[in-house]
């Protein structure tokens, strides 16, 4: 998708005022940040990483990617890294798109990503993660999934319940997800009505696909 002026102006301003460090410059599908990423807390600046992004035309239902290029942070699953690709794993995308404040990349890029070098400076200090961890792959996606929706973290039950509601209309006499054999009427329609406000059929369709794919 191509980068559109105002996108590319949102992104510039998100940058100049709380990275001014990073560089930033586009061709005419992506958005390029390098530099040097300052990571701040109440007192100010106290520690800093290498960094290289690129950011879609498509975001924010298209993820960006963050590289750490200093070599400080291991390309290893247990660093948060994805081994293949070497790309930081900022977490389950759709949690992020579902519960951030609003959906502008001012708020990602204070938010979830600035966290997550928070996280690797805590973790080289303390040997732990300061934001609690989920586990890796497909089993923290699905952990990820179990939070939003409220449930136990089961691939059967999470699957069941994202299917439902990726319909547009969701009708009484459908089986319950939940397990139960009975109609959603007498089971567990509320929730579900719930969770339809929370996640839209076009985002619960999106994490099903994740973890059912065709």
């Amino acid at each position: 998708m191509t980068i559109s002026d105002d996108f590319y102006s949102e992104v510039q301003h998100a940058v100049v005022k709380h990275q001014p460090e990073l560089t930033i410059s586009r061709t005419d599908s992506l958005i390029i940040l390098e530099g040097l990423f300052v990571v701040s807390g109440p007192a100010g600046p106290f520690d800093s990483y290498q960094i290289k992004a690129g950011i879609t035309g498509g975001f924010p239902a298209e993820e960006p990617v963050v590289f750490e290029e200093g070599g400080r942070i291991p390309r290893i699953a247990d660093r948060h890294v994805f081994p293949d690709h070497g790309n930081c794993c900022l977490g389950v995308w759709e949690e992020w798109l579902l519960s951030a404040q609003d959906l502008r990349f001012e708020t990602l890029l204070t938010g979830r990503m600035h966290d997550y070098f928070v996280s690797q400076t805590y973790y080289e200090a303390h040997g732990e993660w300061p934001f609690g961890e989920r586990s890796h792959g497909m089993r923290g996606v699905l952990e990820a999934y179990s939070d939003l929706l409220g449930i136990a973290s089961d691939e059967k039950v999470i699957a069941d319940y994202l299917h439902l509601l990726s319909r547009q209309t969701i009708k009484g006499h459908a089986l319950c997800p939940c397990g139960s054999g009975r109609r959603l009427r007498q089971c567990h329609s509320d929730d579900i009505q719930r969770l339809s406000q929370k996640i839209p059929y076009f985002m619960a369709k999106r994490m099903y696909r994740t973890i059912a794919p065709q």
